[in-house]
């Protein structure tokens, strides 16, 4: 029989016959409610009771043939590995979940799956179960269909209550060569499926949170393939649309991902925030099209506080999608960077529309090829964003600018080489700023083309804490001089309310009587761990030419400045001889209340990966100096001494500094 919601009493039962959606299981045990089961996969038995961590069951049989009731958690020994389909059976209750979980200390209970099994762990019409803390794999080489975890639900009504939390899900490799766009998009780490047309069907009530999910293909996160689909623009389903509800995908770490990051269909409202992906698209076979977060045939999807970077195609290949069939997607406090599809796409097919969009408030960094691809949307509204591209690289506004859209309030700052740009004979802009190497600007009343005096365009790095430099400084033509908008979120992309005065342009709504950080380190003396030569150019302002520089001793040497008082310091600039590209070693950034940095060090820049220098082991990654410096932001750091560390580069032992600007307030 199916579970139905008719069908949510427990009793005591010796044994009965279950028939699933996907399969059957015959001679299953069910057991009382509020239980707690022990699995060990070394000493364990499946002829044990399972009751307690000295009578643990041994294996996943004895598991997937238990129909398990509310309040019941099925717990796992710590350091264990289990081989095949972790499929356990029933369903909890409202209040009352199924819950599973690790016991014991150690690395979490490894599930590596099976050559013949399509999923790792599958729940089917099954509702009110919290996994978490489990690790979860399927590393084969043959193709084969294949996913982490399989949702899948068929004619049973609404599937309530089902968590996901704090796992590891990586190397799902089903290994199959891509023929089309829609090759393997079943396959990944997280898969939600309703099939059947005779009871309409939907999830309620998902979360997906905490979970590290990396190496694998195709998509990382698919919510949800529904046959409840049908309405403008698609016919092919078994009924009406029908939007799963009440679905949070919060604070996971994605990485690798040949495909897709999270796609939100068949969704209603679902909330999709504080996630980050790093590196998607890898593995497109230069075929099948991909996006870092996207939505489609869903409405009113809120994307927010999320980060995407190292998108690797551009078969599509950005951060950010408001596709087909949806209506109301709404983009906010977002940062992408490096992607090279760009930043953001809004795509109707014909009759399947991407109607009324909004995005705002998002920050995109030195993503390339087009940053914007508007193609036939209805209605998108762009507004109080930043648009960055530093010098070196080549991109353009836009791909397609067909549809209909609104720009206003946006900062575009570009750096890189001069192109063309085609701004969209259908879309209006108001009060935006372009200001950099455009051949053209389009139409626009309030244009501003000067400089927006960002604190420090460019400096953000991985995170969105590192996102300051993009903040107005004093004088800013860009403060006050946006156009109000209404129903615009309440808040900058910092938390500021919104307006101060008269709306800002960007991202930042500069609060009344703020200041912004300036060079606190302007004309201050700079010292050595040995000697140097001509310190006065660390800090003279002047950055060019790359041959004008402060000389320091060979080998490990740091060079230290002192600003004079203790400044709240959120940014630090820095460029060393730039000239034939040399990379610096072991460059390491500390600031200090303390002159001889004996205690109260905080270290904003690591590139030391192998503690070379006994400062401790550093995860940022070694650069080529160029004319532009290198930017380093953070949170803000109370601190009076800046000292610089680095080991010679790969031309020579010797040590350079041209200019040290240190980004600060009193």
């Amino acid at each position: 029989m199916m579970f139905h919601k008719a069908s949510r009493g427990w009793s005591v039962l010796l044994s009965c016959a279950l028939v699933i959606a996907g399969g059957s299981v015959s001679a299953v045990k069910v057991h009382a409610q509020n239980t707690t089961y022990y699995i060990d996969a070394v000493g364990g038995s499946d002829g044990n009771s399972g009751l307690t961590q000295g009578s643990a069951w041994k294996t996943l049989a004895k598991v997937n043939a238990t129909v398990f009731g509310p309040g019941d958690r099925i717990l796992f020994k710590a350091g264990g590995v289990w081989s095949g389909e972790l499929w356990p059976k029933g369903s909890g209750a409202s209040g009352n979940p199924i819950a599973v979980d690790m016991y014991g200390s150690g690395s979490k209970p490894a599930f590596v799956g099976s050559q013949t099994s399509n999923q790792t762990l599958k729940l089917s019409n099954q509702e009110y179960w919290e996994i978490n803390n489990l690790d979860i794999s399927a590393n084969y080489g043959d193709s084969f269909t294949r996913r982490g975890i399989y949702v899948y639900a068929k004619d049973f009504g609404t599937v309530d209550h089902l968590y996901f939390r704090n796992l590891v899900i990586h190397d799902v490799w089903p290994n199959i060569p891509h023929t089309n766009n829609n090759t393997a998009k079943d396959t990944g780490g997280m898969f939600f499926q309703i099939e059947g047309g005779s009871t309409v069907t939907k999830f309620n009530d998902i979360r997906i949170e905490n979970n590290t999910i990396r190496d694998l293909d195709r998509e990382a996160i698919t919510l949800t393939w529904t046959s409840w689909s049908n309405r403008t623009g698609e016919t092919g389903g078994q009924g009406p649309w029908t939007g799963s509800t009440n679905v949070v995908v919060r604070n996971n770490f994605m990485s690798n991902i040949g495909g897709d990051g999270i796609v939100a269909q068949g969704l209603q409202s679902p909330l999709i925030e504080y996630n980050t992906i790093d590196g998607f698209g890898g593995r497109n076979y230069n075929v099948s099209y991909n996006a870092g977060m996207w939505a489609y045939s869903t409405d009113d999807a809120v994307f927010q506080y999320n980060e995407a970077y190292n998108g690797k195609t551009t078969k599509d290949g950005m951060a950010w999608d408001a596709d087909a069939r949806t209506n109301r997607t709404l983009f906010q406090y977002n940062y992408s960077h490096d992607n090279e599809g760009g930043a953001v796409l809004f795509i109707s097919y014909g009759t399947e529309y991407s109607r009324d969009a909004v995005f705002r408030y998002n920050i995109s960094q030195n993503d390339r090829n087009y940053l914007i691809t508007g193609t036939n949307p209805i209605n998108a509204n762009l507004y109080n964003n930043v648009f960055y591209v530093k010098s070196g690289i080549t991109a353009r506004m836009f791909n397609t600018n067909s549809g209909t859209a609104t720009f206003k309030n946006n900062i575009f700052s570009y750096m890189g080489n001069t192109t063309t740009n085609s701004w969209g004979g259908s879309y209006t802009y108001s009060n935006n700023t372009f200001h950099g190497n455009f051949s053209s600007t389009p139409n626009d009343a309030q244009k501003l083309t000067t400089d927006p005096k960002f604190v420090n365009p460019g400096s953000g790095g991985i995170g969105r804490d590192t996102l300051a430099g993009y903040q107005l400084q004093n004088g800013s033509p860009s403060i006050d001089s946006g156009t109000v908008i209404a129903n615009n979120g309440g808040r900058d992309f910092w938390g500021n309310p919104l307006y101060a005065g008269s709306p800002d342009r960007g991202v930042h709504e500069r609060p009344a009587g703020t200041v912004a950080p300036t060079n606190v380190a302007a004309g201050k003396t700079a010292t050595s761990s040995s000697y140097i030569n001509n310190p006065e150019r660390v800090t003279d302002g002047a950055t060019s030419p790359g041959t004008s520089y402060a000389g320091l001793d060979q080998g490990l040497q740091w060079t230290q400045i002192d600003l004079g008082a203790v400044y709240n310091v959120s940014a630090i600039n820095l460029w060393r001889y730039y000239d034939g590209g040399r990379t610096y070693r072991d460059s390491i950034v500390q600031l200090s209340n303390t002159a001889n940095f004996s205690s109260g060090v905080t270290t904003v820049f690591n590139n030391d990966g192998n503690n070379s220098a006994g400062l401790g082991a550093g995860a940022d990654a070694e650069y080529a100096e160029t004319a532009s410096g290198k930017s380093i932001g953070f949170s803000p750091v109370q601190a009076r001494y800046v000292r610089i560390w680095s080991n010679g580069s790969s031309t020579n032992a010797w040590n350079h500094l041209v200019e040290v600007q240190v980004m600060g307030t009193s």
